[in-house]
C-alpha cells in the first residue's frame, strides 16, 4: 500500500482550474507570486475532481534537460585568457559557449553566452582553449516540462475524488475532460 506525504483531506487555500497547455514557471497562486501576473505553475497543488473524466497532469518535479541559464567554476585551470563566445565540451547537451573572466591565466567566472541545448543541473562542462581544462558546473537551465510529453493522464477520474498525486501543471487531456476542477494547497 503507498504512503502519501500529502494530506489530500485538508486544502488551506482553493481555487477553480480550467487545464491549459501554457506552461508558464510564474505561480498560478496569489499569495506565492511576486509579480503581479499570474501564471499556471501550481507547485504541488492537489487537484479535487468535481465532474468524472479525463485529468491530464505534470506532476510535481518533472523536468526536461535545457538551456543553460548559469554556470559556476568548478576548477580554473590553467593557461586561459579572458574571451567571449568560447566554446565547451561535455555534458549531456550540446552548444553551449561561455564568456570568460581570468585572473592569473586561471578562469575565475563565466557568463553564458549561448545556451546551447540538452544539459542537466549538475552537469561539468570543460571551458575549450587552456594548457588545463577548466571545469564548470551548470547551476540553472530552462528546463519547463511541456504538456505534450511530460503530462501523464487519469482516465476516468471520478466525481469527488482527489488525485492520488501533487501537480505543478493541469493540461488539456486528449478527449473526455473531468468539468469542475478545483486546485488546492
Amino acid at each position: 500500500m503507498a504512503r502519501f506525504t500529502f494530506d489530500t483531506g485538508f486544502m488551506a487555500k482553493a481555487q477553480t482550474w480550467s487545464p491549459t497547455n501554457n506552461i508558464n514557471s510564474l505561480p498560478a497562486w496569489e499569495f506565492m507570486n511576486q509579480s503581479g501576473t499570474l501564471g499556471t505553475f501550481l507547485a504541488g497543488s492537489v487537484v479535487y475532481v468535481g465532474g468524472t473524466g479525463r485529468v491530464k497532469v505534470i506532476p510535481t518535479g518533472i523536468t526536461r534537460p535545457g538551456q543553460v541559464l548559469t554556470a559556476t567554476v568548478k576548477t580554473g585551470g590553467a593557461g586561459y585568457t579572458a574571451g567571449t563566445n568560447i566554446a565547451t565540451t561535455g555534458g549531456s547537451g550540446s552548444g553551449l559557449t561561455v564568456n570568460t573572466t581570468v585572473s592569473v591565466n586561471a578562469i575565475t567566472a563565466v557568463t553564458v553566452n549561448a545556451k546551447g541545448t540538452g544539459y542537466k543541473v549538475g552537469d561539468v562542462i570543460i571551458v575549450n582553449g587552456g594548457t588545463t581544462d577548466c571545469e564548470i558546473v551548470v547551476a540553472s537551465i530552462d528546463n519547463l516540462p511541456t504538456a505534450a510529453d511530460d503530462g501523464i493522464e487519469f482516465i476516468g477520474a471520478q466525481a469527488g475524488t482527489v488525485l492520488p498525486i501533487q501537480v505543478d501543471y493541469v493540461v488539456v487531456p486528449s478527449t473526455g475532460a473531468a468539468t469542475d476542477l478545483i486546485v488546492g494547497r
